[in-house]
C-alpha cells in the first residue's frame, strides 16, 4: 500500500465539482478554510512510496486505474495530502497536481470512508 487516509469531511461543493468537471479535490484534515466546501478532506498518512500509472486508487466504493500524475502532485500529497484526481482516463494531465484516473462513473463519499493507492 502507498497511501491510505480516511475521509473525514465533505465539503458543500464536492458533488458538483464531480458532476460538472469530472474531479475530486482532496486536502489533508487541515485544509485552509477558504478551501472547505471544495475538498474531500481527510486523515493525514505518509506516502510510502510515489504514485505512478498503473497504479489502482481506490474512492470510496469505486476503484480506478491511475493513468497519468501530474509533475507536482506527489510534492503535494505528500505535504498536505492535496491532489485533484480527474475521472477522464487521459494519458496526460492538464495540471502538474492531478492525477488522472480511468473507471466506472464517480464516487459516492461518505464520512469514514477510505482513500487508498496501491
Amino acid at each position: 500500500m502507498k497511501y491510505e487516509v480516511t475521509v473525514t469531511a465533505i465539503g458543500d461543493f464536492v458533488l458538483p465539482f464531480m458532476q460538472t468537471r469530472e474531479s475530486v479535490i482532496l486536502f489533508n484534515k487541515d485544509v485552509p478554510y477558504e478551501y472547505e466546501n471544495m475538498v474531500v478532506a481527510h486523515t493525514k498518512a505518509e506516502l510510502a512510496a510515489d504514485i505512478v500509472p498503473g497504479d489502482t486508487v481506490s474512492l470510496a466504493d469505486r476503484s480506478y486505474t491511475v493513468t497519468a500524475v501530474g509533475d507536482e502532485a506527489m510534492q503535494t500529497l505528500r505535504e498536505n495530502g492535496h491532489c485533484t484526481i480527474v475521472f477522464a482516463g487521459k494519458d496526460t494531465v492538464e495540471q502538474p497536481g492531478q492525477i488522472m484516473v480511468k473507471g466506472d462513473g464517480i464516487p459516492r463519499f461518505m464520512v469514514g470512508d477510505v482513500i487508498r493507492f496501491t
